[in-house]
């Protein structure tokens, strides 16, 4: 990523930032890539009637496709979190 420090906040708002980033562009190209020629096949009478190993493979691709934005949201709401509580429950050395 960028050349900061880890654990300081130039380090989680570029972070935040990139995170941010991700999540819209991968947000466009599920609608305008994938939701149309989902929403045209899925529309049919008895979409999984005949399921097959192809089926299954596409399903299995769509699944991962789906869990990739959800770990970009968690490493942005990560950032998030530690930007909010930086320095909170630091102890100071006695």
């Amino acid at each position: 990523m960028f050349k900061f420090d880890k654990n300081t906040i130039p380090y989680h708002i570029s972070n935040l930032v990139f995170y941010v980033f991700t999540t819209v562009v991968i947000a466009l190209i599920f609608a305008y890539g994938f939701l149309p020629p989902i929403l045209e096949v899925a529309s049919g009478e008895g979409f999984f009637s005949g399921i097959g190993v192809r089926e299954v493979g596409g399903l299995l691709f769509f699944v991962i496709t789906a869990a990739v934005p959800l770990l970009v949201i968690f490493g942005a709401v990560y950032h998030l979190y530690k930007l909010i509580t930086f320095n909170k429950n630091k102890e100071a050395a006695e």
